[in-house]
């Protein structure tokens, strides 16, 4: 019975690690669910299993992904616009939460990410334009808000697969 429940375990540890790495993909901070599994498995296990120091550095890479996703979204349209400023900055970023929630019912979730791209998008691009930035800057700057977006998801995944990479290991060693 005892091997049962530790298989059990880990199998759930797993799954809440895959859950994480898919609740990135709908807007969701799948690497902290990834930390708080490991956090919970580990204290379950009297952190025999998994020492204190891997959940303590999942915490760590989890609170990086989470600014990184915010800086380089935001950044990468304030850099390109002719008129970088704390409003293009705020509206890219509400933008792509709101075109998140409005996209997440689409495509099974991806629609969450989609709509962040174009809520960024169009945040930076009314930003611009409501300055009295001209078509093409504000296109420019929505673009780049876009693609701003997208690396920032990357760089989070990225993340969290070397999270869960983490976790795989201090499970097998």
């Amino acid at each position: 019975m005892e091997t049962f429940t530790w298989l059990a375990g880990i199998a759930l540890l797993l799954f809440a690690c895959a859950f994480g790495l898919f609740s990135l993909i709908v807007g969701m901070p799948g690497t902290f669910i990834i930390f708080a599994a490991t956090l919970v498995y580990a204290w379950l296990t009297e952190f025999t299993v998994i020492r204190w120091t891997v959940p303590a550095w999942l915490l760590g890479l989890a609170i990086v992904g989470e600014i990184l996703e915010l800086a380089v979204t935001s950044a990468s349209a304030s850099a390109s616009s002719t008129q970088p400023s704390r409003r293009v900055t705020i509206a890219t970023i509400a933008g792509a939460i709101v075109g998140g929630i409005v996209g997440t019912p689409f495509l099974f979730g991806i629609g969450s990410l989609i709509g962040a791209m174009a809520g960024a998008f169009a945040g930076a691009a009314l930003a611009v334009s409501s300055g009295g930035g001209s078509w093409a800057d504000s296109m420019r700057t929505g673009l780049a808000a876009m693609r701003g977006r997208l690396f920032g998801f990357v760089l989070k995944s990225a993340i969290a697969v070397t999270m869960v990479a983490i976790v795989v290991t201090a499970l097998i060693r």
